[in-house]
């Protein structure tokens, strides 16, 4: 259960990260906009990412044994710290590819667990 919210609020990040620069071009503003956009929110962020992160992925290794979600987690974050520090140009693509990669981690962990779970069920 913890890697489907931890893919699904990956996703919401990458939503986040493209639907911004539209709200921002069309001229909304409003509180939630500027809370948003603003740049200790993105640093806010990685609190929550961090902690589904290594609640969620170190876990599902010790069941299945397998370092892909790891790598594409951990891959994911490290391009989610970059994008804070990327200039302008880069910021975007560099936070989308670590939401999706996040994702990706997470949507792969739960898979694994899942047929781990399967293979240790039709043993017994």
């Amino acid at each position: 259960m913890k890697d489907v919210i931890a893919a699904a609020l990956s996703s919401l990040c990458v939503v986040h990260c493209l639907a911004l620069p539209i709200l921002l071009a069309v001229g909304s503003s409003g509180l939630l906009l500027g809370l948003v956009s603003s740049e200790w929110f993105h640093y806010l962020m990685l609190l929550p990412i961090s902690g589904l992160l290594v609640w969620s992925l170190p876990g599902g290794w010790c069941v299945h044994r397998n370092k892909t979600p790891f790598i594409l987690g951990l891959s994911g974050f490290l391009l989610l710290v970059i994008s804070l520090f990327a200039g302008h140009d880069a910021e975007l693509p560099l936070s989308v590819s670590g939401g999706l990669l996040l994702a990706a981690a997470h949507l792969r962990n739960r898979v694994l667990l899942k047929r781990t779970q399967e293979i240790l069920h039709a043993a017994h």
